[in-house]
Formats: C-alpha cells, sequence, structure tokens
C-alpha cells in the first residue's frame, strides 16, 4: 500500500526540478546605441543628415532670397509678368520640397535596412547563446517587470557583438 501511494504521489506531485526553465532577459535596444556597429549606423546617418540639412539650408537661403527679389519687383514688373514669375518661383519651392523629402526619405530607409541587419546579427547571437546556454527562453527587458539581475545577459551578447 506504501509503495502504491509514494508511487501516485511521485507522478501527480510536481516538483521545481521538472519546472524549472532556464530565463534570461536582453536589453535589446542596449545594443542597437551601444554594440560597435550600432554606433557606426548612428555616426553615418548623423552625419548623412547634417551634409544633406546643410546643403537644403543654403538652398533655402537662396529661395528666400528669390522670394525677396520677386516681391520687390511687384510694382515694377506688369501683372502678368509678376505672375508668371511667382508661379515659376512656386514650382522650384515644390521641386525643392520633393527633393529634401526624397533625400531624407532615402537616408531613412537606409538607416532602417541597417537596423535591420544589426536586428538580425543579434537574434542569431542571442540564438546560439541560448542554445550553448541551454535557455529556454529570452526575453527583451523592456517587456519584464521584475526580475533577478544575473537573469539579465545583455554584457555577455554585446561582448559577442563587438567582437
Amino acid at each position: 500500500m506504501k509503495k502504491i501511494l509514494l508511487i501516485v504521489c511521485f507522478f501527480f506531485i510536481e516538483t521545481g526540478l521538472f519546472a524549472a526553465e532556464k530565463i534570461a532577459i536582453v536589453n535589446i535596444d542596449f545594443l542597437l546605441k551601444n554594440s560597435k556597429e550600432g554606433i557606426s549606423i548612428e555616426k553615418n546617418f548623423k552625419k548623412q543628415s547634417e551634409k544633406i540639412l546643410n546643403k537644403f539650408e543654403k538652398k533655402q537661403k537662396t529661395l528666400k532670397e528669390k522670394e525677396v527679389k520677386i516681391a520687390s519687383k511687384k510694382k515694377v514688373l506688369s501683372e502678368k509678368d509678376f505672375n508668371e514669375e511667382v508661379l515659376l518661383f512656386r514650382k522650384e519651392v515644390d521641386e525643392f520640397n520633393k527633393e529634401r523629402k526624397k533625400e531624407t526619405v532615402s537616408i531613412n530607409k537606409k538607416r532602417n535596412s541597417s537596423i535591420v541587419s544589426l536586428l538580425k546579427k543579434i537574434n542569431q547571437t542571442l540564438v546560439e547563446y541560448s542554445k550553448t546556454n541551454e535557455l529556454s527562453t529570452v526575453i527583451d527587458k523592456k517587456y519584464v517587470v521584475i526580475t533577478k539581475s544575473e537573469n539579465d545577459i545583455t554584457k555577455q551578447i554585446l561582448e559577442i557583438l563587438n567582437k
């Protein structure tokens, strides 16, 4: 009778040994901002943005000067000639705005594709790390309320990424 009771208890009572899963957290945002590749992506983006910003600021200044010149000609030119100059100026401003938007979208697409590439690299690293260290679950830190600090593997992943 004791043996049967012991066997039944063994099967129906959960022990912490069977339920233990290794869970780790990682701060993906930290990895994106502080890995060598992430820093490089941000530097390149800032450099390209500043270059384009300077280019368009110069052109915008030229357009403002042209606008002032056209406004000063209002009393000198006939209404028809003035309207033609205003129309040409508006077309030039529209082209300027389209070009600026196109350049901005292009830079953002390049940056986003670089970030996606880095995220894929981070994901691959996490998969390999979890297999090596027998982790069952890896969760992004922003989705965790409370955990032990030893569950955080961000620094280890950063070291692997920077190799």
